[in-house]
């Protein structure tokens, strides 16, 4: 409707050029919608832009365009009010017009070509799979789901991907975690992983994991190995169901541990190595991000033989870049902040303009009980899950 009266408006602007009352008329003026109803349905600062370039007493302009606004057939009522304010009632039938617009599109509405040709890479969530979907994650899913719908709308090709994080210390920890339930229901006093994650989900995937594998006959690694897989293989089913419940489709599932296996991130470091921007260190492996506005070098590999999570991210936008999209959105919590120069940096080192990549960061939810805030933990098992409120509230006040 803004759109619709600006054009009317501006068709006013041209009849007094035209008739050599004004002589310029490209100005940016606004339709807004006064604060006061009695003011009119919408109303146009024109008037008072005019008089500046005009040099000509601005409630004088709004007269000579009021005169010509009238005449058109959606307006009902216009009048000049205070120093030059063009005040407009609109007939019902514009909005009854304006309703049909909205009608005769249907989906299409508001929609626009402005990406056409323009391919856009979306992460989001990318929650580590050692344990449910939490609010957290929620709020990310629907916020990276919201703006995909709105970019596709205006014509851009949107790709949204889920990231896994299922290679290192994480995944050990929910199998030895697993392993750890299984253990003390033979002996109670058998030890917990002092970091390992205590939600009741754990007792769940043993439940499950003991229907397919008898651990007992297995040797103390394997057995491990196996329920850091199996465990993994099944939070990943949980957190598929759960996005799919929550109306959240993705188009790609990247996994870390593939980047690995596919020497992606050997391939990235020897890369950076050839560019000079890999040195070593107290036995550790650097990247020197300082060279492109970090606060400090990085260490990519530690003096263990251990990738750093540094590591496989860089190799990670790496790949995005070589699949060819004209941006790349990442969205993290706001936990990530300190996150973000580092990877720039990287970028930068690897010759992927900045602008390539944009950031969006989201607050972290907060949960209250009893006006006390809860700190919710994963592997304190102190947090309430998406499937929780999802049941609770419904798909469509949960997104919300």
């Amino acid at each position: 409707m803004r759109e619709r009266l600006k054009s009317f408006i501006s068709e006013a602007l041209q009849e007094l050029m035209a008739e050599g009352i004004i002589r310029h008329g490209g100005l940016n003026f606004g339709v807004e919608i006064p604060k006061i109803r009695e003011h009119g349905h919408y109303s146009t600062n024109l008037a008072m832009l005019l008089a500046q370039s005009e040099k000509r007493n601005p409630r004088a302009l709004a007269e000579e365009l009021r005169a010509r606004m009238i005449k058109r057939e959606s307006f009902q009522r216009v009048e000049v009010a205070g120093p030059g304010f063009i005040n407009i009632w609109l007939k019902e039938r514009s909005f009854h017009e304006g309703l049909l617009e909205v009608l005769r599109a249907g989906p299409a509405y508001g929609s626009s070509s402005m990406g056409k040709g323009k391919r856009i890479l979306l992460e989001f969530v990318s929650a580590n799979p050692t344990g449910p979907l939490h609010l957290g994650h929620g709020r990310g899913a629907a916020f990276g789901d919201t703006l995909s719908r709105v970019l596709s709308l205006c014509g851009y090709e949107v790709e949204k991907e889920f990231y896994i994080n299922d290679a290192g210390r994480q995944i050990r920890l929910l199998g030895l975690s697993i392993f750890s339930r299984y253990m003390q229901r033979k002996d109670p006093n058998y030890p917990f992983p002092e970091d390992g994650y205590h939600g009741t989900y754990v007792e769940d995937l043993l439940a499950e994991i003991s229907k397919q594998v008898d651990l007992n006959g297995l040797e103390e690694e394997e057995a491990i190995r196996l329920c850091s897989q199996m465990g993994k293989e099944l939070m990943m089913k949980e957190i598929r169901q759960d996005l799919e419940e929550f109306g959240v489709a993705f188009d790609r599932w990247i996994s870390e541990k593939e980047l690995y296996d596919s020497q992606k991130v050997d391939g990235t470091i020897s890369l950076l190595e050839e560019k000079g921007f890999i040195y070593q260190k107290d036995g550790a492996v650097w990247l020197k991000s300082t060279a492109f506005g970090d606060d400090k070098d990085r260490v990519i590999k530690k003096s263990d033989g251990e990738y750093t999570y540094f590591a496989s991210d860089i190799a990670y936008h790496r790949d995005k870049w070589e699949r060819g999209y004209n941006l790349t959105i990442d969205i993290w919590g706001a936990d990530h902040h300190g996150y973000i120069k580092r990877v720039y940096s990287a970028l930068k080192c690897l010759g992927i303009p900045e602008d390539w990549l944009k950031i969006l960061l989201i607050q972290l939810v907060k949960l209250w009980k009893a006006g006390t805030e809860i700190r919710m933990s994963k592997r304190a098992g102190t947090y309430v899950t998406l499937k929780e409120l999802i049941a609770e509230a419904g798909v469509d006040a949960t997104r919300f």
